[in-house]
């Protein structure tokens, strides 16, 4: 079965989710996936997806309940400007150089700021790993 759309697909046990895009392979979608909560919340709110796939549901309930403006509020703006440039660059289809000249920002300083932002997901992901195994 072809469909033809654009899928994107989130799994916080595997940020390339692997195994959701080979369950999704025979649809024939053009398959986007996002590594992160950020990058699915920014895909979410700049992008045009016609079917999403998160993984566990519990992922897509976080978000909904972030979606109340007076958590909004208590944002910090280094999160507030992580969100934005993750809604950009979900409309211009990841192309930075596009999503730079429309945030009116260097090329090069968005690629130092979407790397310092891996940086961060890599260490709480290392954090999460090591508390995690702590308690077991």
């Amino acid at each position: 079965m072809t469909l033809g759309k654009r899928l994107l697909l989130y799994s916080a046990r595997d940020p390339s989710a692997a195994p959701l895009a080979a369950a999704t392979a025979p649809w024939g979608c053009m398959v986007s996936a996002c590594s992160s909560l950020d990058e699915l919340r920014g895909c979410l709110q700049g992008g045009e997806f016609d079917m999403v796939l998160v993984e566990p549901s519990t992922s897509l309930q976080r978000l909904v309940t972030e979606a109340n403006s007076d958590d909004a509020l208590k944002l910090t703006l280094a999160e507030v400007e992580k969100r934005h440039i993750q809604r950009v660059l979900a409309s211009t289809d990841g192309n930075k150089t596009r999503a730079a000249r429309v945030l009116g920002i260097d090329t090069k300083t968005l690629y130092n700021k979407l790397k310092s932002y891996k940086s961060s997901e890599a260490v709480a992901r290392k954090r999460l790993g090591t508390s995690s195994m702590t308690i077991l």
